[in-house]
């Protein structure tokens, strides 16, 4: 209901804003909240009777009975700003929608190129060798259903610039919403400024070896997210939430959690780098707690792809809610697990968090000049027995974590991050690459334009081998089939991590037997690795978020199923 809200350039001042907004919430009864942020400062709240603002907006809202609750900051046609549109119904449900951009026509006359330019010369003129720019334009959903009643529902809209400035080791780095020529110059100057102002303090010095790209790579989605109405969005949700609270009266609590997020990316640089992408990421989750007496289990499951909003007609995403509500009422039947050593067979997402978290971010680049990384002396080594490969592959069709070019402009590329049992590639940056004297190989991503790029998985897992399931299931005579994931920690610097599956079989003669709970693996990722002897030609992704730096990312990890032997469990 709000894609029909104008940019916020559009409006030349509240009166604007309100008279557009109240022709588009007219049916809508309940508080509304207008609140403003203004980077780099945010304003305390203040009631609007005290500011004395126009008592028209006042009279604009009553007349379609909402009531103006607080007035954040102040709005000038001059600067950037983001509103917040916060309405809250009757049923607990808010909406919120977050319009940013410049207070003026300029941007919509000027072409994402000619901005880039403006602000990259500025940088250059300040005396840097090297600059880049991202401007992205971003429009996100989270809708989130607890036990049916909708509790939170935001369409947001955010448009930027991040740039960086780089001179001789040194980097500077900024972003604005003020994508005006003038926003772009000043932005680029004030960025080789921080470059410049920490030159003489690094150790490091370097300099970045890159090449030129240009291409242009839009997103061909069958039904794009902006195109259907945000009550169909909250449908879908409610029907999944639906599914799961009818399917057994001892579940006790649903929460079911919608995303999409639609992105243009412009990405330029002072080398000739000129690349336009675009990006639809769909989420949905499914999150249940059941209870039988004192016999209290939860379930989580997801499914993410790059899609448009077809993705909701697959039929995994149509059954998330019972396939979740299936789970958490099994377990409730479910034994704890036995501690000790055993063989286990991890499932492909097990196997994928294994692979992802214990391995893949230990191979992201920056790692080795921090020295923070257990495969720092392994390139070129053995990590692993003859039959072992991990990938990390952004080109993937469909995929959560795919893209087409890095947020550096480098072409996106299969990366053979373990071939054959040996560790031959990582995961590099534009710096990462220039400083080890290796290729750039498109793993450079940024959560946000708000955020600098840095090395990054994309889709990592685990290539298939040669076992059916059946034949490593039956070869196993004592052991436990893992499945899925509930949490755990890694630390990349020492190799060690722990794993809590969210559930698991006893393996006994080489049959699947009773389910079991709360069962966890151990140890050190070389040493687990090591102990692979068994690879199934199955093969599936698991979608999530990976977070590092401050940033969080969309990715996937999987495999097949696979076999390692004597590993320590925990039971608890």
């Amino acid at each position: 209901m709000f894609s029909v809200l104008r940019p916020l350039e559009s409006f030349q001042g509240y009166g604007g804003i309100l008279r557009t907004l109240c022709t588009h919430l007219t049916s809508y009864q309940g508080n509304l909240c207008i609140a403003k942020y203004h980077s780099p400062r945010t304003y305390a709240l203040n009631d609007y009777r005290h500011k004395g603002y126009n008592n028209s907006m006042v009279n604009l809202l009553s007349n379609t009975g909402l009531r103006l609750i607080t007035l954040l900051g102040k709005y000038s046609k001059n600067n950037v700003c983001i509103i917040l549109l916060i309405l809250a119904l009757p049923t607990a449900q808010c909406e919120l929608v977050i319009m940013s951009g410049p207070a003026n026509e300029e941007q919509d006359d000027t072409k994402m190129e000619d901005l880039a330019n403006a602000a990259i010369a500025a940088a250059l003129n300040e005396g840097i060798d090297f600059v880049d720019i991202r401007l992205e334009d971003t429009q996100t959903t989270i809708i989130e259903i607890n036990d049916g009643v909708t509790k939170r529902s935001i369409a947001a809209h955010l448009k930027g610039a991040g740039i960086r400035a780089f001179v001789d080791g040194s980097w500077g780095f900024s972003q604005t919403t003020d994508l005006t020529r003038r926003g772009m110059k000043k932005a680029g100057t004030s960025v080789a400024k921080l470059a410049l102002a920490t030159r003489e303090k690094v150790s490091a010095h370097f300099e970045i070896d890159g090449t030129s790209n240009r291409a242009r790579a839009p997103l061909s989605v069958k039904l794009p997210f902006s195109d259907i109405h945000f009550e169909d969005k909250i449908n879908f949700a409610k029907d999944i939430d639906d599914q799961a609270q009818s399917y057994d009266e001892r579940i006790v609590n649903t929460r079911t959690i919608y995303g999409d997020l639609e992105t243009e990316l412009y990405v330029a640089n002072s080398l000739g780098t000129s690349i336009y992408t675009e990006n639809s990421l769909p989420r949905i989750i499914s999150s249940l707690t059941a209870k039988d007496g004192k016999n209290r289990r939860r379930a989580y499951n997801s499914i993410g792809v790059r899609s448009g909003f077809e993705f909701t007609e697959s039929e995994a995403a149509q059954s998330i809610g019972l396939s979740t509500a299936e789970l958490v009422i099994n377990l409730l039947s479910s034994e704890a697990a036995p501690g000790g050593v055993s063989d286990v067979v991890m499932d492909p997402v097990l196997n994928g968090v294994m692979v992802h978290e214990a391995f893949g971010h230990a191979c992201e680049a920056d790692n080795w000049p921090a020295h923070t990384t257990v495969l720092e002396d392994k390139v070129g080594k053995a990590v692993g027995p003859e039959q072992l490969n991990i990938t990390d592959n952004p080109t993937l069709s469909g995929k959560r974590g795919s893209f087409d070019f890095d947020w550096e402009g480098t072409p996106a590329k299969k990366r053979t991050l373990v071939k054959d049992g040996v560790l031959t590639e990582l995961l590099h940056d534009l710096e990462t690459s220039s400083r080890l004297d290796m290729s750039a190989n498109g793993a450079a991503r940024a959560q946000s334009f708000m955020h600098p790029p840095i090395p990054r998985m994309s889709n990592t897992y685990m290539e298939p081998g040669d076992w059916s399931v059946d034949e490593l299931i039956a070869d196993t005579e004592s052991g436990i089939l893992l499945c899925r994931f509930n949490y755990g920690y890694t630390e990349p610097a020492k190799g060690q991590f722990m794993f809590q599956a969210s559930h698991g079989y006893l393996i006994e003669n080489g049959d699947v037997g009773q389910m079991v709970r709360d069962v966890s693996i151990a140890g050190h990722i070389l040493d687990i690795l090591a102990k692979v002897d068994g690879i199934a030609s199955d093969f599936e992704l698991d979608a999530g978020n990976c977070g590092k730096g401050g940033q969080v990312v969309p990715d996937m990890s999987g495999g097949p199923h696979a076999r390692i032997r004597n590993v320590p469990v925990g039971g608890m």
